[in-house]
């Protein structure tokens, strides 16, 4: 009996290491949000632990995170204008506090070369609500200063390295602001002709796009636009209706879809292999589309309140934070599956951030095995939004 088996037992040790192979690797990542303000560390898909972030307002959902070496940046976005600089492993207090002229933007990056990092300076967008002042304004990350803020125009938000230059929509006028190296902008002004036209009469019939989130693949520049009528300059309600745009690099619309998202939006974009990933947080879903083109493909059903949307190194996996869910989904691109579902330690997840084998060696030394991250006095209400808040 013993002799029947021989060979497939023989050959069983180089079936498994085959399989084991054309599995794709797991990732190894950091996820930072609110309830209360934590970071949970996750190494080759499985969860180590988590810890409370220091002196970091208690009561926000999103907190906008950015690692650059052994430095964690973390801003509650939208509602405040302090820009906490973490030295890592010490993630007890924060070693800078930083006073911006405005409330600072959000920065939901995809994948770290979408940032608007150049050398040690990361570029931030301020905007101050009272003062209806936009800026523009350099992080220097090795001095740990805020300089250089260039006024843009009203409500400046997410800005994105493209082509050389550093590239932010206007929430609330019609404008994309190109920043170049040595300080000099270029607004290009978005618009959008209707086909067919809303009156036979009208053939110019055309509209104005505001925008509130873009990303880019390097190539074409990805947004969630808003329709400002012609002739009025201010857009009055950006979250009527929002569209998916896609653009090229003098702000010409190639393709724009229209979808039913409500407020707040799309605040999650990011492009893989083709494929552009859209959260819309109120409905629940995330819309997939073809890029230029953006021809739908899928529209998804994931979790409770999807938000954020991150790539993996190798564009292979989106990682979407639920951010009322308190779980991260993972999706792969190429079957638009669900294969993972992570739950987190905080209540209000909101950045991932992907991480090699010695930043996981750095955060391993903070994080502790926390089923939750403990929470000090009593949680107000989350806070889900995304611009008019004041300063």
């Amino acid at each position: 009996m013993s002799k029947k088996y021989f060979f497939p037992l023989l050959f069983l040790p180089l079936i498994l290491l085959f399989v084991a192979q054309s599995q794709p690797p797991e990732d190894t990542f950091i996820v930072v949000g609110g309830g209360p303000p934590g970071l949970a560390l996750y190494e080759n898909g499985q969860y180590v632990g988590a810890t409370p972030l220091g002196d970091a307002w208690p009561g926000y959902t999103m907190y906008d995170a950015f690692l650059w070496g052994d430095k964690l940046v973390v801003t509650t976005a939208e509602v405040g204008r302090w820009i906490l600089i973490y030295h890592l492993p010490d993630l007890s207090k924060p070693a800078t506090a930083i006073k911006a002229p405005g409330n600072v933007s959000h920065f939901l990056y995809y994948t770290p070369e979408v940032a608007p990092l150049s050398g040690n300076v990361l570029y931030i967008a301020v905007f101050n609500q009272s003062a209806k002042r936009g800026y523009i304004c350099r992080l220097d990350l090795e001095q740990e200063v805020l300089s250089d803020c260039i006024d843009v125009g009203v409500y400046p938000h997410a800005p994105v390295k493209y082509g050389g230059y550093i590239v932010t929509p206007l929430i609330r006028e019609p404008y994309l602001v190109k920043l170049d190296g040595g300080g000099v902008t270029v607004r290009v002004r978005v618009e959008m002709p209707w086909r067919p036209y809303v009156n036979p009469h009208d053939p110019l019939r055309y509209t104005w796009l505001s925008f509130h989130m873009i990303t880019t693949d390097g190539k074409y520049i990805y947004g969630e636009g808003h329709a400002i009528d012609p002739g009025y300059m201010l857009a009055v309600e950006v979250h009527a209706h929002s569209y998916i745009v896609s653009l090229d690099g003098g702000g010409r619309v190639v393709a724009f879809y229209p979808t039913s998202a409500l407020p707040p939006g799309l605040p999650g974009l990011a492009v893989c292999r083709g494929r552009l990933f859209a959260t819309s947080p109120l409905e629940g879903l995330v819309y997939v589309l073809s890029t230029p083109d953006l021809k739908p493909l899928a529209i998804l059903k994931v979790g409770e309140t999807p938000w954020g949307v991150f790539a993996n190194p190798d564009c292979s996996r989106v990682y979407v934070t639920d951010i009322l869910g308190g779980r991260v989904y993972v999706i792969d691109v190429g079957s638009l599956e669900t294969v993972k579902v992570f739950k987190t330690p905080m209540r209000w997840p909101h950045t991932v951030i992907f991480v090699n084998g010695d930043a996981a060696t750095i955060f391993k030394q903070i994080v502790q095995p926390l089923d939750t991250i403990p929470i000090t006095g009593d949680l107000p209400p989350p806070v889900v939004a995304c611009g008019d808040l004041p300063p």
